[in-house]
């Protein structure tokens, strides 16, 4: 672990993925889940799976959130994301449920990654190759070769502490996150991803092609923080895959998981006007009082 990791680490803070399902019965505790996204649907497999009673809702006509799909002539479209570069964390959910990932859903790599277009018609095929992803740089401009391997060793660094030490760690108090202030420093994480990247490579359309993944999740990579850049060496870590049938192959699986597999519940067209809480001292802070339930809207 280098000193860097040590800063980030949590002992407090492991995640238990090796607990054998346990069967909810009608006494076990209700779990409600606001919201049937990706993330809304894991948090429903990981409490149904560890024993709890659980209903989904969202306000939506389908789940998915921002993995929602439309359908037009016979043709259906991804709403939101389109490809998936950590695809264990799937794995994981189905094999909670006693059950592979390639049962109900066929995930197949993507090469190149990406073909990025210039306006000029220049192309970038940016893979998962080192020695072809060096070759591609030096197509550009040589020149930049040396800085894109610094700023991968870079992503790389980032990568061990803001994915494998912090990306499931909650941050729920303030003290939380000055505990990372120091490793965050150390990365540099000030910076924005584009001005990560312009540090090492210097021709523009170079900085493009390593500076766009935060538009992936919704992020300006002129603006948002270089911690971001660990995507460039997950993506080799963990390559880059399609769902054959779209993104809402992923979710459709996901919901089977909790409805058939696990037998939860989901309501959609459920929109919730409030979240009800158990009575408290005036001087009990809101978010230390304990949830009993939701008011949904009309």
């Amino acid at each position: 672990m280098s000193w860097l990791t040590r800063l980030a680490h949590r002992d407090d803070a492991s995640l238990n993925t090796r607990t054998a399902p346990r069967p909810a019965g009608p006494d076990a505790p209700h779990a409600v889940v606001v919201g049937g996204g990706f993330g809304g649907l894991a948090s429903a497999v990981r409490l149904r799976a560890r024993g709890f009673r659980v209903t989904l809702v969202d306000r939506l006509d389908q789940p998915g959130g921002r993995a929602r799909v439309f359908e037009q002539d016979g043709f259906t479209f991804d709403a939101g994301p389109t490809v998936v570069t950590a695809p264990f964390l799937f794995e994981e959910l189905w094999n909670l449920c006693g059950k592979e990932l390639a049962d109900d859903v066929e995930l197949r790599e993507v090469s190149p990654f990406y073909r990025i277009r210039f306006d000029d018609g220049s192309s970038f095929d940016y893979t998962g190759d080192p020695e072809a992803m060096r070759r591609e740089v030096a197509r550009f401009s040589p020149e930049d070769v040396t800085g894109y391997e610094q700023f991968f060793e870079k992503s790389k660094e980032i990568f061990e502490v803001g994915f494998e030490e912090l990306g499931h760690v909650p941050f729920s108090r303030l003290r939380d996150m000055l505990k990372i202030v120091p490793a965050m420093a150390a990365l540099g994480s000030h910076r924005s991803v584009y001005g990560l990247v312009s540090k090492y490579i210097d021709d523009p359309k170079l900085r493009k092609v390593f500076s766009f993944h935060p538009l992936l999740v919704g992020g300006n990579p002129f603006s948002v923080t270089s911690i971001y850049a660990l995507i460039a060496f997950l993506e080799r870590k963990w390559r880059v895959w399609y769902a054959m049938g779209g993104t809402g192959a992923l979710v459709k699986g996901m919901v089977g998981l909790v409805t058939e597999e696990l037998g939860g519940t989901i309501r959609t067209g459920a929109e919730v006007e409030e979240i009800l809480l158990a009575d408290a001292p005036q001087s009990q802070a809101v978010g230390n009082a304990r949830a009993t339930g939701v008011r949904l809207t009309g």
